[in-house]
């Protein structure tokens, strides 16, 4: 195994050969300020399906806003906001599109299918013209009981919007649900997640039965995709998974990221309305975007104590990991759906510390199969109690001690260890690293220089 210079997070087994007196534990996000709540005249107690995108500095959001009737069809809004700090958000007065005679709104694109459920990325495909920079997948218009239209859209400046072609891009699916894309430099091409149902079993199944569950197309030019793959997990258990909110994590792309809302269909807790089903945030990665980690069973968000949270369809992830600074990571979560204070919710993270291999105070130990790195200093990122401590072992291949630092203790995002040399003389040498834990967690390594 190479793994260079990368960052390399304890969210799987993939790098580690033997535990003893520790294990993988999921970092579950910190709740912290409320950035939008829905209560503009274009937006609604059902808003959502947010994605939030890091354009050099200038954080933007996306979401969908009210839901008109009109001659018994539905005609939605898809709006923009703005933020330096992705805290505060502002709703620009943009004057494209007017809603009830106001023009000085938020609003990008109006009563299109794309508005259900657009999701935007920023093109990262070298040589794509600027016109073509912003990208984006949208609607759900059903052709029959087993195909909608995909539509896909472009933008030079991420705020006007246009079809890439009347017609739809993908059509094997349904896509009643939030559809991501993005290029996927790790295949230089592009990917697009999406629902389907598992029907598997159903002796006549309809429209919208089965089971939720995510499958992705991958496509050289964004507009011809190739035959769907089904996710495929480490576990036998189905879970129902409404969204997905799938990325590549910022500065460790090579990590697929995945936070859907996973929906419990049969469970209700009716505090203010009648409708079932309760859902919360669950935590999964990959390493080749189809072959999925679910070492996590458990909740990354619960719904909570706030009670309106328990009202179905809520605790949905918004799309995107935004490096804010400092040492976290921001992300974004629905809250109160179907309620007035229907909104938006920012989630601390720390620094890719999504999970950490975790000793309590009686001390553990765990050691990594063999690899080569690039670099001459080892980085750790780590957390430890007063008492507690890391020392590292850099090992042969065969398991022979070769290096090793003192006790470290502490709470960094990447603290070089003191090895006491330079480690340039192992350089595309096979070694493994051995680590003692007491009272602590181990969230990622790097090498570098």
């Amino acid at each position: 195994m190479n793994i260079s210079n990368k960052i390399e997070m304890f969210v799987d087994d993939a790098l580690i050969d033997s535990f003893k007196g520790c294990s993988l534990k999921l970092t579950k996000p910190i709740r912290k300020e409320k950035v939008m709540t829905f209560d503009q005249p274009w937006e609604s107690e059902t808003s959502g399906y947010i994605t939030v995108l890091n354009d050099n500095g200038v954080i933007r959001m996306y979401y969908r806003g009210a839901t008109d009737r009109i001659d018994n069809k539905s005609y939605e809004y898809t709006c923009y906001a703005v933020s330096s700090d992705g805290t505060n958000f502002s709703r620009p007065r943009l004057g494209i599109h007017e809603h009830n005679g106001d023009i000085l709104n938020n609003i990008i694109l109006k009563h299109v299918p794309e508005c259900h459920n657009f999701a935007p990325f920023i093109d990262t495909n070298p040589g794509i013209p600027n016109k073509h920079k912003y990208k984006a997948v949208g609607g759900h218009e059903r052709i029959d009981n087993k195909h909608a239209k995909l539509y896909g859209l472009v933008s030079a400046d991420g705020i006007h919007w246009e079809r890439i072609s009347n017609e739809p891009i993908i059509t094997d699916g349904m896509f009643d649900s939030h559809n991501l894309a993005m290029f996927d430099r790790n295949i230089g091409k592009y990917r697009c997640y999406a629902r389907y149902f598992d029907q598997e079993g159903l002796i006549e199944p309809k429209p919208y039965h089965g089971i939720r569950s995510i499958k992705s197309f991958i496509s050289d030019n964004f507009e011809t995709w190739e035959t769907p793959v089904n996710n495929s997990y480490d576990v036998p258990y189905k879970e129902e998974f409404y969204t997905n909110a799938t990325v590549c994590c910022p500065g460790a792309e090579h990590f697929y990221l995945s936070f859907p809302k996973r929906f419990v269909a049969d469970r209700q807790r009716d505090f203010f309305t009648a409708a079932p089903a309760v859902s919360d945030a669950i935590f999964m990665s990959s390493r080749d975007g189809i072959n999925w980690n679910r070492t996590f069973m458990e909740a990354w968000v619960r719904p909570g104590l706030d009670r309106k949270n328990w009202v179905n369809r809520n605790n949905m992830p918004a799309c995107g990991i935004i490096d804010t600074g400092g040492n976290e990571f921001s992300m974004y979560i629905s809250e109160n759906y179907r309620t007035a204070t229907n909104g938006i919710r920012r989630l601390a993270i720390r620094k890719y510390g999504f999970a950490s291999v975790s000793a309590g105070y009686e001390g553990g130990s765990f050691t990594t199969k063999p690899f080569t790195f690039k670099g001459n200093s080892l980085f750790i990122n780590y957390s430890t109690s007063a008492v507690g401590h890391v020392k590292v072992s850099l090992l042969d291949e065969k398991g022979s001690l070769l290096l090793e630092s003192a006790a470290i203790y502490g709470d960094e995002i990447f603290e070089k260890v003191n090895f006491g040399t330079s480690l340039n003389q192992f350089g595309g040498r096979q070694v493994r690293l051995a680590f003692d834990l007491k009272d602590a967690d181990i969230y990622a390594i790097k090498f570098g220089e």
